[in-house]
């Protein structure tokens, strides 16, 4: 079983919670204009391989299309269909993305989540915030420009065989002393 859903990293922050004097307000200083990297993605359940496509501006049909080809492409390889979770996302759900799909029925079988669930029931959305709190967060360009490329690094480095198994592992826990 495998999930996919789509997601944005940026260059700048998204500050969610901040405290100040009340009354007064925040200024946080910037590089200046974002960057942004789309992705759509799919995982498998539970600890990969790990697939994507990416675009520079928002996730969309096209990042889907190329994505569903790479899914295809791995189940012929394997010789294994592949059941494919999707939100109701526009980019999953378009006349596009719904020719592709049947088109590409013999390998890949997808399962919608109903409309207005809870992200919970999509795995790979714990996925995508377990990344952008670890594995982004202590990424630093030296450039504004690199940062697109760098990103698409780092994502093709959680592609590599085994390297999910040891991000997604739990924490050991030590016994306490007493």
């Amino acid at each position: 079983m495998w999930y996919g859903d789509g997601v944005r990293f940026d260059l700048l922050p998204v500050t969610r919670a901040m405290w100040r004097r009340r009354g007064r307000r925040l200024l946080l200083h910037t590089p200046g204009k974002n960057v942004r990297v789309a992705v759509c993605g799919a995982l498998r359940y539970p600890k990969g391989p790990f697939l994507f496509s990416h675009g520079p501006k928002s996730v969309d049909t096209d990042l889907f299309i190329a994505l569903l080809n790479k899914l295809v492409r791995r189940a012929r390889r394997t010789g294994r269909r592949i059941i494919l979770v999707l939100d109701n996302g526009g980019c999953f759900t378009s006349k596009r993305a719904s020719h592709a799909l049947e088109a590409a029925r013999q390998w890949v079988t997808p399962i919608f989540l109903p409309k207005y669930t809870s992200e919970s029931l999509n795995w790979i959305e714990g996925f995508w915030g377990h990344t952008k709190d670890t594995f982004f967060s202590r990424m630093l360009t030296k450039k504004r420009d690199s940062f697109y490329a760098q990103a698409v690094s780092r994502l093709q480095q959680l592609s590599r065989p085994g390297v999910l198994r040891t991000l997604l592992r739990p924490a050991r826990r030590t016994p306490e002393r007493t």
